[in-house]
């Protein structure tokens, strides 16, 4: 299969304005060549259930250069969802089997992981992507990263945002079979922190961070709870 007929679908869909866009919206053809050149660079942060997806769908819409972050190891609990993954992978790191998973699976592509905690990384990191995707389960680790991006946005001389300091956020959510994904840009839409009164509050945590990582009280109670009580003391 050639280009032409690879990206054929892409290049639809960046050279017409479909029904979906807003006011002011120019078709782009010369996109594709932007997605796909050395300028272009995508974070992915997390790379579970939702992360897995974002990598895929990164992937296969032309993307070149993807990096990946989480901080989490593979849990069996996982592979009922997290496509990128198999058996023998449990133990190891997601970021680095799913980075694996699509350099080998989809031509041209170049994914590169990084394992362990977003907040280890430095500011002028983050700051050297174009855009960054949130695939996490966490609201304190998506409070983080809202911040660490609203950071960078500076003012000019009359108090508007400065174009070239907004760095675009999608964040993006699933609870059961439901779900949300929204683009944040600092100083034009509300940000992540303006809008946290819309979320219940958490009572469930997923399996594998309990088992894994627990990093905050309440997940030490609840892997007491679930794990430890019913190794120990039996049903």
């Amino acid at each position: 299969m050639d280009d032409a007929e690879r990206w054929r679908d892409l290049d639809l869909l960046l050279a017409r304005p479909g029904r979906l866009v807003g006011p002011g919206f120019e078709a782009c053809p010369e996109l594709r060549a932007f997605l796909q050149s050395e300028d272009c660079r995508v974070l992915c942060v997390g790379a579970g259930g939702l992360g897995c997806e974002i990598l895929k769908d990164l992937a296969l819409s032309g993307v070149v250069h993807i990096d990946v972050i989480d901080m989490d190891t593979i849990d069996v609990s996982n592979l009922n969802r997290q496509f990128l993954f198999r058996m023998k992978d449990v133990g190891q790191p997601k970021a680095t089997v799913a980075a694996e998973r699509i350099n080998s699976r989809v031509p041209g592509v170049r994914v590169t992981p990084h394992f362990g905690r977003i907040e280890d990384q430095p500011p002028d990191w983050y700051r050297s992507f174009s855009i960054i995707i949130l695939g996490l389960d966490s609201l304190e680790a998506r409070r983080y990263m809202n911040s660490v991006v609203c950071g960078f946005l500076e003012y000019d001389d009359s108090g508007q945002p400065d174009l070239a300091t907004v760095k675009p956020m999608v964040d993006g959510g699933t609870e059961g079979f439901k779900g949300h994904a929204r683009v944040i840009l600092p100083g034009h839409t509300p940000c992540f922190e303006c809008t946290l009164w819309l979320f219940p509050p958490q009572t469930k945590f997923p399996l594998c961070t309990l088992a894994e990582t627990p990093r905050s009280p309440a997940h030490c109670i609840e892997y007491a709870h679930l794990i430890l009580w019913g190794q120990n003391l039996g049903p």
